[in-house]
């Protein structure tokens, strides 16, 4: 399957949008909305990707940093394009732009009920932080 990841754009937020919508398992709140959008891309340089197959995105990672810890959300890929190795390849390049970047911690967000993406983590290789504290 051919395909090409590149970096976000905010000319990409309408197509992300919808794609967004459509993933099982994937929040969005007002930090997804245009301007809050741009804003992210713009703080966080060479961290956000989509991935184009026939002239659309079938894949997508967010990721950004507080200059200490990144931060990865909104890794979807269309069900139809899922086990080809596209997520992981996602995240691995988020992962060496964050280490380029000096960040060499991360962590992930995912929902409590989306077992499928709780499943992909650990197979590769994430773990579940120890979690004593109460998130407000």
């Amino acid at each position: 399957m051919n395909y090409i990841i590149r970096e976000m754009t905010n000319d990409d937020h309408e197509e992300l949008y919808s794609f967004w919508k459509s993933i099982e398992g994937l929040k969005m709140d007002e930090s997804d909305y245009q301007d809050n959008f741009n804003s992210f891309l713009i703080r966080n340089p060479n961290l956000n990707y989509v991935v184009i197959h026939e002239k659309q995105i079938i894949g997508t990672i967010k990721c950004g940093h507080d200059g200490r810890r990144g931060y990865i959300s909104h890794l979807a890929v269309n069900k139809k394009y899922q086990k080809y190795g596209i997520a992981k390849k996602l995240y691995n390049i988020c992962i060496e732009e964050l280490k380029k970047q000096g960040v060499l911690k991360c962590n992930l967000y995912i929902l409590g009920s989306n077992k499928s993406a709780y499943t992909f983590w650990q197979h590769n290789g994430w773990k579940e932080l120890e979690h004593d504290f109460i998130m407000l």
